[in-house]
């Protein structure tokens, strides 16, 4: 997709993406919030937040840093962002719309951040140059839902490619990032999460995607797993791992 493609999708989908951000009991924010400050990179530093989006991380960092810019793609992303800029009183908080490829390939702040932002490992040196001090990729690594892994596998379904499950791409940033001489360093992040589900939500999110001999199997594979009860527990594992340079120490 091209970059008028690419924002056209946002646009579309901001709403969706805002409100499962909303929902989410993950609390990747404020841990690598909490590690950033331990390192010393956000406080009093200013930051752009590359493909920031809705401002998930830039609003908790704007709380110790000095400067944030959220730089997105997006206009109806940053208007979600600005809503809550306003909502919560920040006035260090700025907002820039536009690819980040655009962005002039120079340093804009002191610290460069992103998170699950679809860069290429090749694009790693750009996204480099646009900061001084600290360069930092957030990105979600694995994603393991117990009950999804095991319909896959009941129904020899091929799982579709999903980049919160994409652990190769990190190793590529680590290559990249080791290639341009720098000396990259990284903390991971892990959550456990549990979910009542029921027959009718699995059913929901299933049947249409099934044939008739999977639809047979899958049900038969429903009463066998919920024997008379009206929810399951499904466990959920993710993994994010956060790479993290200082462009001052070639």
């Amino acid at each position: 997709m091209n970059n008028q493609q690419i924002a056209a999708f946002w646009n579309e989908f901001a709403p969706d993406y805002v409100a499962a951000q909303n929902e989410s009991r993950l609390v990747i924010t404020t841990d690598l919030t909490a590690y950033l400050c331990q390192q010393q990179i956000l406080p009093h530093a200013q930051v752009l937040d590359v493909g920031g989006g809705a401002g998930r991380f830039a609003l908790p960092f704007a709380h110790v840093a000095q400067q944030v810019i959220i730089n997105d793609i997006s206009r109806r992303m940053l208007a979600y962002a600005q809503q809550k800029i306003k909502a919560a009183k920040l006035t260090n908080v700025t907002v820039n719309l536009g690819a980040w490829q655009q962005l002039a390939l120079k340093p804009r702040a002191q610290v460069v951040f992103a998170s699950m932002l679809p860069l290429e490992p090749a694009a790693v040196a750009a996204f480099s140059r646009l900061a001084t001090k600290y360069a930092v990729l957030n990105r979600a690594v694995v994603h393991h839902d117990s009950l999804t892994a095991e319909i896959q596998k009941l129904l020899t379904i091929t799982p579709e490619y999903d980049p919160t499950d994409d652990a190769a791409i990190f190793t590529a940033y680590q290559q990249v990032v080791r290639q341009l001489g720098f000396q990259p360093w990284q903390k991971q992040f892990t959550y456990q999460l549990t979910e009542a589900v029921t027959p009718e939500m699995l059913r929901a999110e299933w049947l249409d995607q099934l044939n008739w001999r999977q639809q047979l199997r899958f049900n038969q594979w429903l009463q066998q797993k919920f024997a008379g009860r009206t929810q399951i527990v499904a466990k959920q594992r993710y993994v994010f791992k956060t790479l993290l340079w200082r462009l001052d120490s070639r």
